[in-house]
């Protein structure tokens, strides 16, 4: 029999021809694993400090309660960009939102988080304002919808959080913006931040082209490679808290070689693909149901005399 034949004859087969499909389908799903890998988190071990995202963290009712405190009380009615719980901004911005833990003995203890979101914009601004002309048309559900589904060349860098005032300072709001950029996809070219501008009384105006007239917050993104870009009064109405309404956004931009301005940290990146993410992140659902045992307490039974016969 011609060796053509021979082959067509056992993949028609049904017993070999359902083991080719098997087969095929098999390569197909290990190759999905492979391409479509991300970062899951960044462990850095200079510091101590572990990088995750918050819809990893989904499941961790002592870590989300301190996110949300720490971010209440930085950013006011923007702390969860409207949605109802902390557990609901993990489940729909949680991909995009990157958290720093750091070791405590056998715990990891919140730090700081970063909250972004993914959109098509080509890392320009103005563009950006025109799709969005306020912070709230920005993080509205749908956009959020599609940065998740889709994802997009630029990434917003909404807002950098470090808990805790003697926490600041000390370099956890660089370590954790450069991290989360570095574990970002090669595909985000772009970062534009939405930094508020915090002037203090008699402070003066802030002027693009003067960096002497930067406020810190925008001085922390120039040290990392940032470049103002475009200011926008009242962009950020109605938050009532803590920071004005103005906003300027800086704007990062990855080199030739697909490297970030901002130095990359020392770290450890663990990756996965969607299978394995996904049941990685059903087990720490069941960890987290998992009902302790109540300890039984040993009955005092009254004593019995057994007589002799």
């Amino acid at each position: 029999m011609d060796w053509r034949k021979e082959v067509a004859a056992k993949v028609v087969n049904p017993r070999s021809g359902a083991l080719v499909a098997v087969s095929a389908m098999a390569a197909a799903a290990a190759w999905r694993e492979i391409e479509h890998r991300h970062v899951l988190r960044a462990d850095l071990p200079e510091t101590h400090v572990r990088v995750e995202r918050l819809s990893d963290l989904r499941y961790d009712r002592e870590s989300l309660a301190a996110i949300e405190a720490g971010l209440r009380a930085e950013w006011g009615a923007f702390a969860l960009f409207g949605f109802e719980s902390v557990a609901e901004m993990a489940a729909q911005a949680g991909a995009t939102t990157f958290v720093a833990r750091q070791q405590d003995g056998e715990r990891f203890v919140v730090k700081g988080a970063v909250q972004t979101l993914l959109v098509d914009a080509c890392g320009d601004a103005e563009v950006l304002r025109a799709a969005y002309p306020t912070f709230q048309a920005l993080t509205g559900r749908e956009v959020w919808r599609r940065s998740r589904r889709r994802g997009g060349d630029t990434a917003v860098l909404l807002q950098i959080t470090v808990f805790g005032r003697d926490e600041r300072g000390g370099g956890l709001g660089s370590l954790l913006r450069n991290a989360a950029l570095n574990m970002l996809s090669k595909d985000v070219r772009f970062a534009l931040t939405t930094t508020p501008v915090d002037l203090p009384d008699g402070g003066g105006a802030v002027r693009l082209d003067d960096a002497s007239s930067f406020t810190p917050a925008m001085r922390f993104h120039a040290r990392a490679g940032a470049a103002p870009a475009l200011l926008l009064p009242g962009y950020k109405a109605g938050g009532g808290e803590g920071h004005g309404e103005d906003v300027v956004m800086m704007r990062y931009e990855r080199d030739e070689a697909g490297e970030w301005p901002a130095p990359k940290p020392a770290m450890r990146l663990r990756s996965a693909g969607p299978m394995q993410e996904r049941l990685s992140r059903e087990a720490r659902r069941l960890r987290s149901l998992r009902v302790r045992r109540p300890v039984l307490r040993r009955l005092a039974l009254p004593r019995v005399h057994l007589r002799a016969a």
